[in-house]
C-alpha cells in the first residue's frame, strides 16, 4: 500500500470514524487522489457487486449489451437457456473489443472469431498452422453475475458472497414494487465531470432541498424531516416524508400492497459501493454509473415502472413528464456536484462537519473505509 493512501487512510479514520454527531466528511484526498481512486478500482469495484443493467435489456437469447466496470470491457449476455452472463468483451486473439451485432453468437470484428453466448471459442479462421491450438483454452473469461429484483449485478473478484443474502432486509421490503417485472419508461445519460462519490453523497442527504430544489422537492418533502434508517445490509436507507405525514401524488398508480408510508413520501437506497435508487409509490428511478477516471463518469437514469401502474389514461404523456421532472432535478444538482468537485481543489478544502441529516453518507463512508482497510 503507497504511503501516502495509507496516510489518508489514517486521516479518514480519524475524521469518519466518530458517531455521527462528532463525525465529519472524508477528507478531499478521498475525492481527488490518484492513489485513493487506484484502490477504489482495485479493492471497492472489482470486490463488490456493481450494477450494470436491467435484464429486461436482453430479454431473448443472444441479446447483449456492452460496459465497462474498473477498467474491464464486459458483455452482457442472455444465453440460450436464460441465464444472464458477464462474459469478458476481449477478444482472446489480439484483444479487440467484441461487438453488440448479432444474436447466436459472439464474434470479433477484426479477425471473426467466434463465440458461442457461453463464451467457449466456435471458430477460429485461418489458424490451421499453429500448432497445439486449443480452442478450449481460448474461451471468454467470465464473472460472478446476478439478478436482483431485475438489476444485473456483477462481481469481477469471483468472491464475494452471494447478493441476495446480503440484501433479504431491503428484498422484504420491496417485495410489493414487483421491481423484475418493472418496464424501462425513460432513460436519460450525461457525461459528468466529477467524482463519483460527489454524487453518492448529494443523492443520500435531502439537507440540500431547501437550496438547490426550493420549487421541486423541498415544499412537499422538506430537508428538516429526511432521516436516515439503520440497515442490516451493505446499504444505506434514507427517508423523505411527505409534509405533514401527508399522502404523495403519483403520477401512475401504485400497485396494490404498496405499504402506505411509501405513499405518504418516499425512499431512498445506496446499495454499495454505488447502486443510487430512488424508490416512489407508482415508479423507481435508477442511477447508473460508469466509472471511467477520478473525476469521470457516465450517469445513465433509468426510469421504471409496472405495467400495471401505466395502464392508465395519457400513460405516454405521464412518461414524458416524468422524464422531464427528473432531468429539472439532475440538472439542479449538477451545479452543486460541479461546484464541490471544485471546492476540493482549494488548499484550504478539509474535512467538513456532518449535520444529523447526513447519517447515509457517515454510513457509506464508515464502509468505505473498511473496504479500502481491508486492501
Amino acid at each position: 500500500m503507497p504511503a501516502s493512501l495509507q496516510n489518508y487512510l489514517e486521516e479518514g479514520r480519524r475524521a469518519v470514524m466518530r458517531p455521527l454527531a462528532e463525525a465529519s466528511t472524508l477528507p478531499p484526498a478521498f475525492y481527488t487522489s490518484p492513489d485513493v481512486f487506484a484502490a477504489e478500482e482495485a479493492h471497492v469495484f472489482r470486490r463488490n457487486w456493481v450494477a450494470v443493467g436491467r435484464a429486461s435489456e436482453i430479454p431473448e437469447a443472444g441479446n447483449r449489451f456492452r460496459i465497462d466496470v474498473a477498467g474491464e470491457p464486459l458483455l452482457i449476455v442472455r444465453g440460450k437457456e436464460g441465464a444472464v452472463r458477464a462474459l469478458s468483451a476481449v477478444c482472446r486473439h489480439r484483444w479487440m473489443l467484441l461487438g453488440t451485432d448479432g444474436t447466436g453468437t459472439i464474434s470479433c470484428p477484426y479477425h471473426k472469431w467466434t463465440y458461442a453466448l457461453d463464451g467457449s471459442l466456435m471458430a477460429a479462421p485461418l489458424m490451421e498452422q499453429a500448432e497445439g491450438f486449443d480452442r478450449a483454452e481460448c474461451a471468454l473469461p467470465s464473472f460472478a453475475c446476478e439478478v436482483w429484483n431485475g438489476f444485473i449485478l456483477v462481481n469481477l473478484s469471483g468472491d464475494a458472497a452471494p447478493l441476495a443474502g446480503q440484501l433479504q432486509p431491503l428484498a422484504a421490503e420491496l417485495e410489493p414494487w414487483k421491481m423484475d417485472e418493472m418496464e424501462i419508461v425513460g432513460r436519460i445519460e450525461f457525461d459528468q465531470a466529477y467524482n463519483w462519490k460527489v454524487l453518492v453523497d448529494n443523492f443520500m442527504e435531502a439537507y440540500h432541498h431547501f437550496a438547490i430544489h426550493p420549487e421541486t422537492f423541498e415544499p412537499n418533502y422538506p430537508a428538516a424531516i429526511s432521516y436516515c434508517e439503520p440497515s442490516n445490509g451493505p446499504y444505506a436507507a434514507l427517508r423523505m416524508p411527505h409534509k405533514d405525514n401527508e399522502l404523495s401524488h403519483p403520477l401512475f398508480k401504485p400497485l396494490g400492497g404498496i405499504p402506505e408510508f411509501a405513499q405518504r413520501g418516499f425512499s431512498v437506497f445506496n446499495i454499495y459501493p454505488f447502486m443510487l435508487i430512488a424508490v416512489l409509490a407508482d415508479s423507481v428511478i435508477w442511477y447508473r454509473m460508469e466509472i471511467a477516471g477520478i473525476d469521470r463518469f457516465k450517469l445513465t437514469i433509468y426510469l421504471l415502472a409496472h405495467p400495471a401502474s401505466t395502464d392508465v389514461p395519457d400513460a405516454e404523456t405521464l412518461k414524458h413528464f416524468l422524464r422531464e421532472a427528473t432531468f429539472a432535478v439532475h440538472m439542479e444538482d449538477l451545479p452543486a456536484c460541479e461546484g464541490v468537485q471544485r471546492g476540493l481543489q482549494s488548499g484550504t478544502a478539509r474535512a467538513g462537519r456532518l449535520s444529523h441529516l447526513e447519517g447515509a453518507i457517515h454510513a457509506h463512508q464508515t464502509w468505505l473505509l473498511g473496504e479500502l482497510g481491508r486492501a
